[in-house]
């Protein structure tokens, strides 16, 4: 998820800031509701997807957000 401010024409709004929240859960009924323990990098998902998410994105941009694991809410 990319968290954006209002507006439109969405891929000029993404920065190297913006807030980026990746999770990937097991497809098993019994999952814990605590979802952030599923947190994870966008590249880790791409990885194991073999997808390019954020391809329509500068490179720089996508090099900056999808490294990162977000750590809970935002300040």
């Amino acid at each position: 998820m990319l968290v954006l401010p209002a507006g439109s024409n969405d891929v000029s709004r993404v920065t190297s800031s913006t807030h980026v929240i990746a999770v990937n859960t097991p497809n098993d009924n019994g999952l814990s509701l605590a979802w952030g323990g599923y947190r994870t990098s966008v590249d880790a998902i791409e990885a194991a997807a073999g997808l390019d998410l954020l391809s329509v994105l500068p490179v720089s941009v996508q090099n900056s957000l999808e490294k990162n694991v977000d750590i809970g809410p935002m300040n």
